[in-house]
């Protein structure tokens, strides 16, 4: 699909075909009005309002179970981050003291 922002097409003319902006997105022949950016604008705005109403829903009705969720994913990324930190200060020091032992002779 094409995504008109600016009254430009997002894609590129070779793919119009491929991505069905000929029948679909007049702004790909450089044709828009004031009015298609605005819809488009509309469109946008409504799926933004759609999206938060989305979430205040499933916050109250799942909320807890998804903040649990939250905390163990976030807790992984974090001890994921301190074992890479972890494993590159032990490769440092792996570097460092086969330096030492190849420059004694």
């Amino acid at each position: 699909m094409c995504e008109c922002e600016e009254g430009k097409c997002s894609c590129s003319n070779e793919r119009k075909e491929q991505c069905g902006c000929e029948s679909e997105c007049r702004c790909c022949e450089g044709e828009y009005s004031k009015l298609d950016m605005f819809l488009y604008m509309a469109k946008g705005a409504k799926m933004e309002i759609l999206k938060e109403n989305m979430k205040k829903r499933l916050e109250a009705s799942h909320g807890k179970k998804l903040d649990k969720v939250a905390d163990l994913i976030v807790g992984a990324l974090l001890e994921q981050y301190k074992s890479e930190s972890d494993a590159s200060k032990r490769r440092q020091e792996l570097n460092a003291q086969l330096d030492k032992i190849f420059s004694e002779d």
